[in-house]
């Protein structure tokens, strides 16, 4: 398998000195909050022109793509999200077509993400992830193992109480109700069977349950996040 690369440098930041000297007295006079939505369409349009100039540089094979990369942006990848930090090359929303070239990417990675969209985005998601990988190419998901959770409620429990879990419950439906829920951020979860199925759907032919860090990709050997590790499914799919 080729290696990944990418052509392009990542653009840097294009904060004017007018900007950052006002950038404190308007906090103060209007608040951050009303600061913040007042500047939103000028940093949406930063965003927009950064993620166009970075886009036009790319090579047409070979990419390794991180979407919905969130805080855990990966360094020789491509890490595309809706969220404008300074680290994510690529602003895009997931449930729009994705800005790459058909048979672009070599390697696409996305971890818990899937679980935020709804179950025909996340499917129209899927295929756009098979467009645009090459033929060979992997696409490596992980998300919350609904399978697991669900499991353990209908045995003992003791998985519903891993320490490991950032926040106690009362009883255990209430890990079942956060699993799916989320404060409102997950739409619809997964288990190994139904991830599977959803990516034969969307045109992979080979799609596998995996372990942690175990992967058909050397680039995608250590992505995963140790500190989800005790409650994900990892799905692979070659085209």
């Amino acid at each position: 398998m080729n290696e990944c690369r990418i052509d392009a440098p990542v653009p840097g930041q294009t904060m004017t000195m007018l900007i950052r000297a006002l950038k404190r007295p308007v906090v103060k006079f209007l608040g951050r909050e009303r600061a913040n939505a007042l500047s939103a369409p000028y940093h949406d349009w930063l965003a927009r022109r950064r993620t166009s100039r970075f886009l036009q540089g790319l090579s047409d094979s070979d990419l390794c793509v991180n979407l919905g990369c969130g805080y855990r942006p990966r360094p020789g990848w491509i890490n595309v999200d809706l969220a404008r930090g300074p680290q994510v090359q690529v602003v895009c929303d997931l449930r729009q077509r994705l800005p790459f070239a058909s048979q672009s990417c070599s390697a696409i990675f996305s971890e818990h993400v899937i679980e935020h969209l709804s179950k025909s985005d996340g499917e129209a998601l899927l295929r756009e992830c098979f467009r645009i990988l090459q033929p060979g190419g992997v696409l490596r998901l992980s998300t919350p193992d609904a399978g697991r959770f669900l499991r353990s409620y209908a045995g003992d429990g003791e998985f519903l109480r891993h320490p490991n879990f950032p926040d106690a419950i009362e009883t255990p439906l209430d890990r079942i109700n956060k699993l799916m829920r989320e404060h409102g951020q997950h739409l619809w979860v997964y288990d190994a069977p139904a991830l599977i199925l959803a990516l034969k759907r969307a045109g992979f032919p080979d799609a596998t349950e995996r372990r942690y860090r175990d992967s058909r990709h050397p680039k995608m050997r250590d992505v995963d996040c140790q500190d989800r590790a005790f409650e994900s499914l990892y799905v692979e799919a070659v085209k």
